[in-house]
């Protein structure tokens, strides 16, 4: 774990270059990112895993409701360096970030969008096909 910490201000342009080698200008075009846009990213949940500096996975998390009072979070963007696949770096950062929230007993759930058969290994169960949502309870 000593190569997972916090993401600091200084981390910024890395990341976003990260983001762009991952997923490409595109991404801007996913509905999730118009979520992303209408709430806040919570910084005490955004980590990367670094190696010798150069960071090779990000994750972040947004705050979101559900009915305006079920309070949770919506993983994401999760970035691994396409030179790094397939290494753990991005299952590290998952793991260890879901553990953290689990700690903190401030959210209800954890939503995200994206490849249910990567997510299900963390306990994240499938809630609609057509957008690729999954839900873990905490």
């Amino acid at each position: 774990m000593s190569n997972i910490r916090q993401t600091s201000k200084n981390d910024t342009d890395k990341i976003f270059n990260l983001l762009h080698r991952s997923f490409g200008p595109g991404r801007f075009a996913r509905s999730v990112y118009r979520l992303r846009e209408k709430t806040n990213r919570e910084t005490e949940f955004s980590y990367i895993y670094e190696l010798n500096k150069d960071i090779l996975s990000s994750i972040s998390y947004y705050q979101t409701f559900l009915n305006n009072d079920i309070k949770g979070l919506l993983l994401g963007p999760l970035a691994v360096d396409p030179k790094h696949r397939g290494k753990g770096f991005g299952v590290e950062l998952v793991k260890y970030t879901i553990s953290l929230i689990k700690k903190t007993m401030d959210y209800d759930f954890i939503l995200v969008v994206g490849d249910y058969q990567y997510y299900e290994k963390f306990g994240f169960k499938k809630i609609d096909t057509t957008f690729n949502l999954s839900l873990i309870h905490i």
